[in-house]
Order: structure tokens, then C-alpha cells, then sequence
């Protein structure tokens, strides 16, 4: 016999009992499910009629990429629609072991299996140039309904708005409407920059002989040989290295012996003559005079003097 209850157990159960019956019985009074109830604050709560829209297009969750279809029919491979090229691409077989008549159910499944797909090539090509056909002739007639359209609107006569605003159009705007944009100057624009890229040219052509004279000049100097260069060496690479400076024999230091290199304003101080040296200062302008006159020789000749 089990063993019994406790009152408390048994007063526990009796309300549990009243309590399904009393959720059955509510539940009876609608008819969605209570995962499927919408709160009060979803905006789906109160339905509200939507209007319909006839062009209206649902987004649509395409995933992937289709590749992009081949060319069955390219021109360099011929008509493949043709008697000929089904002919040779489904023949018939010819080998002696493939046409006995009394053949296992092995090699018969194979052999209807082949006739199978020699049918669906055949059969496939000749469905696939009829659809390529259809195609290409439905886009052309929709090109030329297009092209056709088009012309119609460009030989259209003009339309009576825009006689009526035709009026109110100034000159200045009409010149913006019809063609190019008029330039009476055209020519001599041209022809100045022709001109112009002449002259240029031209110079870097002078530039380019100039600078290959100068070039040759400096050639003279060159170390192009072992001995030349072992004789350079021993020259610069002595113990008394500026013994060529008169009254500097013994120094070692090029600052020293040929002094500090001349600045910008030294510079200008020989051409203005304004030196502090009374040495510098009342010499004859010949050394200045000089150099001019190899600069103006050199822009005369054409070519570097030393």
C-alpha cells in the first residue's frame, strides 16, 4: 500500500489543479499562442491596413554570386546548330565489339545509356540556338523600337511651350543650347601656340648643344686611364700639398692657404667695386672686364671657353 499524503502535500495539489483549469479556460478566448503574442509595445500591435502598391518590390536576400554565363555559340566556333556539327559531335559508333547483336545487359545499359546522350546533345544544342535566336531578335527589335523613338523625338517639331518661352531667352543663353560654344580667336591661338611650343623647343635644343659643348670642354680633364689616376693621386695626396700657393708652402689646412670661399656679398662687392680691401678696391676693372668678355664670347661662338 502507498504510503499516504500529508494534508499540506494534498491542499498543494488541489490548488495547482484549480489553477490549470482556470489557464485552460482563459485560454479558450483567443486563438494565438502566447509565443506568438505581440505586447503593447510593438508597433505591430494594432494592425493598421497597409495600401497596396502594385509596383512595389520586396528586397530579396540573394546569397552568392551567379557566374557569369558562357558564350555557347561564339563566332569562331562555327555553326553548332548545323547537320554537320551534330554529325560529328554525336556519330554513331563504328567499332566492331560495339555493334554485336546479341549483346550482355552490361554493354546493352551502356549502349542505351550513349543513344541517351547523344539524344540530349542534339536535342540541347538545337534548343539553345533556337533560344539564342529568339533572344538576340527580341533585343534588336527593342533596340530598333528604341533607336526608332529617339529619331522621332529629335525630328518632333517644336513643341508650343517652348514657342511660347522662346521669347524670353536671351541671345547670350541661345549660344549655350545650339552647338559649340562660337570662338572667333581660334586661329591665332593656335598659331601663338604653336609659336610658342617652337620657341620652346628650340631652346631646349640649345640647351642640349650647350650643355654637351660644355661637356667636351671638360672632357680634357678626365682621368680615363690607371696611369692618370696614379698620377693624380701622387699630386693631390702629399705632404705639402698647397706648395703651388705662393707664401703658403707649409700650411695644410685649404682655408688656410687659399682663405675662406667667396661669399654672395663678396660677389657683390667686386661688381659694385664697394670692397674694404684698399687692395681690392682700387684695382683696374679688367679682371671683371675679363670674365664679361669670355661670357660674350661664349653666347657669340656658341660653345665653352676656358
Amino acid at each position: 500500500m502507498p504510503p499516504s499524503l500529508p494534508s499540506s502535500s494534498l491542499g498543494s495539489l488541489a490548488r495547482g489543479k484549480q489553477s490549470l483549469c482556470f489557464k485552460s479556460a482563459a485560454r479558450a478566448f483567443t486563438s494565438s499562442s502566447q509565443c506568438q503574442a505581440i505586447g503593447p509595445e510593438s508597433p505591430k500591435f494594432i494592425e493598421i491596413p497597409l495600401a497596396r502598391q502594385r509596383f512595389a518590390r520586396k528586397h530579396i536576400d540573394i546569397k552568392g554570386i551567379l557566374p557569369t554565363p558562357r558564350n555557347l555559340f561564339p563566332r569562331r566556333a562555327g555553326d553548332k546548330a548545323s547537320p554537320e556539327y551534330i554529325a560529328s559531335a554525336t556519330f554513331e559508333p563504328t567499332a566492331a565489339h560495339q555493334l554485336t547483336k546479341n549483346p550482355s545487359e552490361y554493354t546493352a545499359w551502356k549502349r542505351r545509356m550513349a543513344a541517351s546522350r547523344r539524344e540530349n546533345l542534339r536535342e540541347g544544342l538545337t534548343k539553345l540556338h533556337d533560344r539564342k535566336v529568339r533572344k538576340d531578335a527580341q533585343v534588336a527589335r527593342k533596340s530598333s523600337i528604341k533607336q526608332e523613338n529617339n529619331q522621332r523625338l529629335v525630328d518632333a517639331p517644336q513643341r508650343e511651350s517652348d514657342r511660347l518661352t522662346s521669347p524670353t531667352i536671351t541671345a547670350a543663353m541661345a549660344t549655350f543650347q545650339h552647338g559649340a560654344l562660337p570662338d572667333p580667336n581660334r586661329e591665332a591661338r593656335i598659331a601663338a601656340s604653336a609659336e610658342r611650343v617652337a620657341a620652346k623647343a628650340k631652346a631646349q635644343e640649345e640647351a642640349r648643344r650647350d650643355s654637351l659643348h660644355s661637356l667636351y670642354m671638360h672632357a680634357r680633364s678626365f682621368i680615363t686611364t690607371e696611369k692618370e689616376l696614379d698620377a693624380e693621386i701622387d699630386k693631390i695626396f702629399t705632404e705639402r700639398p698647397f706648395a703651388h700657393v705662393h707664401g703658403r708652402e707649409n700650411e695644410t689646412n685649404i682655408w688656410d692657404a687659399e682663405g675662406s670661399p667667396m661669399r654672395v656679398f663678396d660677389m657683390l662687392s667686386e661688381v659694385s667695386n664697394t670692397q674694404k680691401k684698399a687692395v681690392d678696391y682700387y684695382q683696374t676693372p679688367a679682371k671683371v672686364t675679363g670674365k664679361r668678355m669670355v661670357r660674350i664670347a661664349e653666347e657669340l661662338t656658341g660653345g665653352k671657353m676656358d
